[in-house]
């Protein structure tokens, strides 16, 4: 198609997008967005591509995890996707421009903070390098043994058996964590009361957590809280072989030396962080998500967090304080230019 028809639909369609964000749910707006990545053709859309979730049905039952009913997707070409379009006639001058579009307006993702890479563009899948610092991530894991955590041996996940997971993880004292409450604050424009207990896994080698949800189903929503929004996982080391976090069903941009589409993975590395959405702004679970922690060679440290819906009441550790986390937190990212307005 001429990329100035191209562009006339495209700023056309953008108008009406806007105006589906605002005043429409979440599925109204990705369904536009789905319609418009086969419009555009030639424009930043063409850094995405729509694809079906497929797979052997029967497998996925076996293993007790039906494939999504929701199948649609939307993967990026390359691993690495581009900040601008390079083709002659872009509409939009930086995947930013492109996200703003897209992104529902309650979605929690601050598209701003410093080192926001896209992996998956529907559902949301997004990497932050050097999340934490080297000695962020070294304190994170001595929390494990100071005398202000409680241990806990079973999943905060839902879905499998209580043999999914073979780790052991810490609940840790808001207070003690601001670096990690602020970075989240920021990275998701969010306050302390929304986030959930902070928590500290730690994988030794052969360990692994098998196919789950982060969503909660409704049977287990708490009065107060609501539904989980978004997952925030910090690698707190580098792990050489192993120990990924793998998406069943999303795939990754590429494919592998054989030709067979490579399935979103991501490696464990120091510093790196996670972001991605377990439910719709609604509280809708979304299916799409299903993930695994792989076995390691050697152990794996993960700093992990959910945002809700709601206001989350806390339980555990004993003495643990938001007001106090987030009054730390404050200073911490005041004093690292961090924006921590919503806090």
């Amino acid at each position: 198609q001429d990329l100035g028809v191209v562009g006339e639909k495209f700023f056309m369609i953008r108008s009406m997008l806007e105006a589906v964000l605002i005043f429409s749910p979440t599925v109204q707006a990705i369904q536009e967005l789905r319609r418009l990545t086969h419009v555009c053709t030639g424009s930043p859309w063409a850094s995405f591509e729509p694809y079906s979730i497929t797979g052997d049905e029967t497998q996925a039952l076996q293993i007790g995890y039906p494939l999504p009913v929701d199948r649609a997707a939307i993967r990026v070409h390359n691993e690495l996707a581009p900040k601008s379009c390079s083709k002659g006639g872009s509409t939009a001058k930086s995947l930013r421009d492109v996200l703003q579009m897209y992104r529902p307006s309650s979605m929690p993702v601050n598209l701003a903070y410093p080192g926001m890479r896209l992996l998956h563009l529907d559902p949301l899948v997004f990497v932050v390098d050097d999340f934490f610092s080297p000695d962020e991530c070294d304190s994170y894991r001595a929390l494990a043994e100071g005398e202000h955590v409680y241990q806990y041996r079973q999943s905060g996940t839902f879905g499998g058996t209580s043999r999914a997971r073979t780790s052991t993880t810490w609940f840790v004292r808001y207070q003690d964590c601001p670096f990690f409450l602020a970075k989240a604050c920021a990275l998701m424009r969010q306050p302390v009361t929304s986030l959930e207990e902070p928590q500290l896994s730690q994988y030794q080698p052969g360990q692994r957590f098998s196919w789950h949800y982060d969503a909660i189903p409704q049977e287990f929503l708490m009065e107060g809280g609501g539904q989980r929004l978004a997952t925030v996982l910090v690698y707190c080391n580098d792990v050489r072989s192993g120990g990924r976090t793998v998406f069943r069903d999303l795939l990754a941009g590429g494919d592998d030396t054989t030709g067979v589409l490579r399935r979103l993975e991501v490696q464990p590395k120091k510093g790196r962080a996670l972001l991605f959405f377990p439910s719709a702004a609604d509280g809708t679970p979304d299916e799409r998500t299903l993930h695994a922690g792989e076995p390691a060679e050697e152990d794996k440290w993960i700093a992990q967090l959910w945002l809700h819906l709601g206001r989350y009441e806390p339980g555990v550790p004993v003495g643990t304080c938001q007001s106090e986390g987030a009054k730390l937190a404050r200073q911490f990212g005041e004093a690292h230019h961090l924006d921590v307005s919503q806090m």
